[in-house]
């Protein structure tokens, strides 16, 4: 109860020790640490057990782990009080920060993400204490080619966004102009004043953020450069930058928090509001695709070409689907750079829930909205992290997935989970395929075996193909950027191609009827393409409850529905539609 009173009258202290975050000294206030910690040794046991495992695997795949930077020692993180001081060790928070990557399907995971304390000159007020900071950074890094590059980012970047300075300008601009003859005389537009200032001889005291942020992410793209795998891989990179410039806990209410967002691709950070509305999503991030018209035409400027692969994704050169990106020095001059989109936002007390910064595993799988719902349920941000991953398994993501989470200081508001049901209809229509794929596994083609020897002839004259040669000719013959379902139907009707759930050539039963055996009717096709997209038109019941069209047979509002070709070719691959070649 002394305890207890201590407390009372200071918002901020209290605030730290119902969270269990601060450093205690005192036996009362290690007890209570004790009590409050209780899974959070636990959490972090299992979490540096993983983060050492995959660690040691990156480290084993590069040829020169000795060009990686020492890890340095992990900062406290910093808050000034008019009560006094309080310091966390966020590595041992889970009520404020949660990470969780899985590897999903694919062989290895190439994501690579990180949260820690930064101690940026002039950023905040400074006490002069050099064993913590103040400033809160959160990153996500999704590799392609390996995980070289992902890997490097995370042991080097925050580094770099703490040491820049003015002297690595020119550095910085020459490696620039040496992408190309026609990058001779580039500045980012982040560093022109900078640029201005220097040639006038009246170099700053400090780095605004933009260049500070600007200067780190291309340092750290140039060193890139004499790394062996620099050509064939690269990474994507998404950092958050949270601070109160008086130093106040960016969990509490009386906090008036900056945050600066950096990207560089797809990897996306996300806002939730503690709006009336139940708490909306923020996109902080676009991705950079070929599909956006500032990012092509910049590469466009630079000799580029585009094509699309064979599971329908533009990319730049046959090579990269991002158009900002670490590492790829083999396509920089063509435009494909790491200089980061840099947007900034301010938030009062009351304004924030949480951040989320989340890999392409989940947003091609989950819209904006679902990824803020999903962590609304749920007790920690740690909790919340590892239940996004499970929830983009569930919904077929085929990618590596990574979710990191940090409390604000509306956390605990009031809030409504505005895509329950239909996040529900899309897992039970997932559910739904993944049955009906395992029935035409063991249908009732599976008994004789004279049946079976004449499965296996025509097996042999079967050839299962994707479905994206398929789209693109449905859509780019007649030029249109959306057709209506009833025209996507009738042209895979009139292309003579029949479609399957079975992804083996030996198990596709093929019978005289075009829509029996292993293959699926058009109208099924289309009205699950329609609820994997969350797009199946809805009637209303007797009751007044929102009912699910459940027959196969579209009704006439469902044939109207318009798609684009990335609508449908995203539905197929998440469906696992495969084009019989008989």
């Amino acid at each position: 109860m002394a305890f207890r009173a201590l407390l009372r009258g200071k918002p901020a202290l209290a605030s730290a020790f119902r969270l269990g975050l601060c450093q205690h000294s005192t036996p009362v206030q290690q007890r209570t640490r004790r009590l409050l910690h209780g899974s959070a040794h636990e959490h972090m046991a299992a979490a540096a057990a993983t983060a050492a495992i995959a660690t040691k695997s990156a480290m084993e795949q590069h040829s020169n782990p000795a060009s990686f930077a020492v890890e340095k020692p992990y900062p406290y993180y910093v808050a000034y009080t008019e009560e006094g001081t309080v310091r966390v060790d966020v590595r041992k928070s889970p009520q404020l920060v949660g990470l969780t990557s899985s590897r999903g399907t694919r062989g290895y995971n190439q994501d690579r993400a990180e949260f820690r304390p930064l101690r940026i000159p002039g950023m905040v007020a400074d006490r002069r204490d050099k064993s913590s900071a103040q400033v809160m950074y959160l990153g996500v890094y999704d590799g392609h080619g390996g995980d070289s590059c992902a890997e490097y980012l995370k042991q080097v970047l925050t580094s770099h966004i703490e040491t820049a300075t003015v002297d690595e300008l020119q550095s910085v601009l020459s490696m620039m102009h040496q992408y190309g003859k026609d990058w001779s005389d580039y500045t980012p537009e982040a560093l022109e004043q900078l640029e201005a200032a220097v040639q006038r001889r009246e170099v700053p005291t400090f780095l605004t953020i933009n260049e500070r942020l600007t200067l780190a992410f291309l340092s750290a793209d140039s060193a890139v450069r004499n790394l062996r795998w620099s050509d064939g891989q690269g990474s994507t990179a998404c950092s958050v930058l949270l601070w109160d410039s008086e130093g106040l806990p960016f969990w509490t209410r009386e906090s008036q928090l900056h945050m600066s967002v950096a990207s560089v691709g797809d990897s996306k950070a996300l806002l939730c509001r503690a709006d009336q509305k139940g708490g909306l999503a923020t996109a902080l991030t676009s991705p950079h695709h070929p599909g956006v018209r500032t990012e092509r035409e910049r590469l466009q400027r630079h000799g580029a070409f585009f094509s699309r692969d064979s599971f329908g994704e533009e990319r730049a050169m046959a090579r990269v689907a991002n158009t900002r990106a670490f590492g790829d020095w083999q396509v920089k001059r063509f435009g494909v750079i790491a200089e980061p989109e840099i947007r900034h936002f301010n938030l009062s007390g009351d304004d924030a829930a949480f951040v989320a910064v989340v890999s392409d595993g989940l947003t091609s799988v989950l819209t904006d909205q679902e990824i803020v719902d999903i962590v609304k349920g749920c007790d920690t941000p740690a909790a919340a992290a590892r239940r996004l991953v499970d929830v983009g398994e569930r919904m077929g993501s085929d990618d590596n997935m990574t979710a990191l989470v940090l409390r604000l200081p509306a956390w605990d508001a009031p809030m409504r989970d505005l895509t329950q049901e239909l996040r529900q209809r899309r897992l039970d229509s997932v559910d739904q395929i993944r049955r009906l794929r395992g029935s035409m596994l063991v249908g009732p083609h599976g008994g004789s075996s004279s049946m079976q020897e004449s499965h296996a002839q025509h097996a042999a004259h079967v050839h299962l193909a994707t479905p994206e040669r398929l789209l693109r000719r449905i859509f780019t013959t007649h030029q249109r950027p959306h057709l209506s379902v009833a025209q996507i139907q009738q042209r895979v009707r009139a292309s003579g191609y029949r479609l399957t759930l079975i992804a083996d050539p030996e198990d596709i039963v093929l019978d005289t009827d075009e829509e029996s055996g292993s293959v699926v009717a058009v109208p099924e096709i289309m009205r699950m393409t329609l609820s994997v997209l969350g797009r199946a038109r809805m009637s209303i019941g007797s009751d007044a409850s929102l009912v699910l069209q459940k027959d196969c047979a579209l009704t006439p509002e469902q044939e109207r529905e318009q798609l684009s070709l990335e609508d449908v070719t995203k539905a197929w691959r998440l469906i696992g539609l495969h084009v019989i070649e008989a």
